[in-house]
């Protein structure tokens, strides 16, 4: 973990604002995609035509990681490819090496549940409670909603002994 004193600068988004901010500004981008069962279930075609062109894309100076997983639950699954412990591992080892010099931007589709979770394990990562990781997320991102499956992986991945879900839940 690092010390918190030289945190990297964070933004989180939705995928409309993703790429510009990813080209313009980050030195590193986790992006969060919908897999395509649900492109196929909730979404038109015109819609996905447009979504591959806003996906952050490599660069020069751009250190990129992309995973797939749905916003969801194993409560409210319908099918739907839920994330899972090695996702979030895979995560946390892209985001290890972080330092004050580096710019992330964590985004999903909405920018309101998987991106703000995860945005709340990397903060733990580099030495923030849980409690001030959620602080920090919320004043990023005001409409945040993290996912609760992804906190709990996140907590668990952390080996947070279920802290970080009792701040989320006292956060809610």
């Amino acid at each position: 973990m690092s010390n918190n004193n030289s945190l990297f600068e964070l933004r989180i988004s939705s995928l409309r604002n993703a790429a510009e901010i990813s080209q313009q500004w980050a030195t590193h981008t986790i992006s969060i995609l919908d897999t395509e069962l649900t492109k196929t279930i909730f979404a038109t075609r015109i819609f996905y035509e447009s979504y591959e062109a806003l996906i952050p894309k490599p660069r020069d100076q751009l250190s990129l990681h992309q995973c797939y997983f749905d916003d969801i639950t194993p409560e409210d699954n319908f099918g739907l490819i839920l994330p899972t412990l090695v996702d979030m591992q895979a995560i946390l080892a892209f985001s290890a090496d972080l330092t004050s010099h580096d710019k992330l931007l964590i985004h999903c589709s909405a920018g309101i549940s998987r991106s703000t979770a995860v945005a709340t394990g990397v903060l733990c990562q580099h030495g923030l409670s849980p409690i001030a990781a959620l602080g920090k997320v919320f004043s990023i991102r005001k409409i945040a909603a993290p996912n609760s499956y992804i906190i709990a992986l996140m907590d668990e991945a952390l080996q947070l002994d279920g802290e970080l879900n009792e701040a989320l839940l006292s956060y809610s």
